[in-house]
């Protein structure tokens, strides 16, 4: 009889609660919010970080809960939540595949990503400046795209998770008329999955 206990103490909670719904909006990375409407005999409006409502007989009513009680209501499900994709942009020396003094820093910020994620698919892009011409920048942007790739491979990253591609000077990031040296043109973008 004592294995019944928590299927009858569940049953007993089930049907003492009349909650139908419960909606909680949660936080975007940057803490910012979306915004949640429940409609009901009246509307409720959720829209902050951790505003909560909820339908009970058919009317939506604002319900008080906190991060603790999210994480113990919703805990599975979040866990579950796929790794959002990251972005990243390297910048380069000029003409070169040698990395900048800051993007030198900021590459740990791309290990560190990759590493956190069980599964993962890394995308490298490199770009050129206009400077030179087209097959060189080709080449070059090529380059850039297979150094991150080394450098990550060396730091012990699955090389088959890894593309490289060379846009050259497709694509700049700030346009700029042929023969014009732009730091900003002169990048890896690399996106991690």
């Amino acid at each position: 009889m004592r294995r019944f206990a928590p299927v009858l103490a569940l049953l007993l909670l089930a049907s003492c609660s009349s909650r139908q719904s419960l909606f909680v909006v949660l936080p975007n990375p940057d803490g910012s919010s979306g915004a949640v409407t429940i409609e009901g005999q009246k509307s409720v409006v959720l829209d902050q970080p951790y505003a909560a409502g909820e339908v009970r007989g058919g009317v939506a009513a604002p319900v008080k809960v906190d991060q603790a009680q999210v994480q113990q209501i919703f805990g599975s499900a979040l866990a579950a939540q796929p790794v959002l994709p990251s972005h990243f942009v390297l910048y380069f020396e000029k003409d070169s595949d040698t990395l900048t003094p800051k993007s030198q820093v900021q590459y740990q910020d791309v290990f560190s990503d990759i590493k956190r994620r069980n599964v993962y698919e890394v995308e490298v892009i490199g770009h050129t400046d206009t400077l030179g011409n087209p097959a060189h920048n080709q080449q070059l942007s090529m380059s850039r795209a297979e150094m991150i790739r080394d450098r990550l491979v060396h730091d012990g990253i699955s090389p088959k998770s890894i593309s490289v591609a060379g846009r050259g000077q497709l694509d700049l990031a700030a346009p700029t008329a042929d023969q014009v040296a732009e730091p900003r043109n002169r990048r890896v973008e690399i996106t991690v999955r």
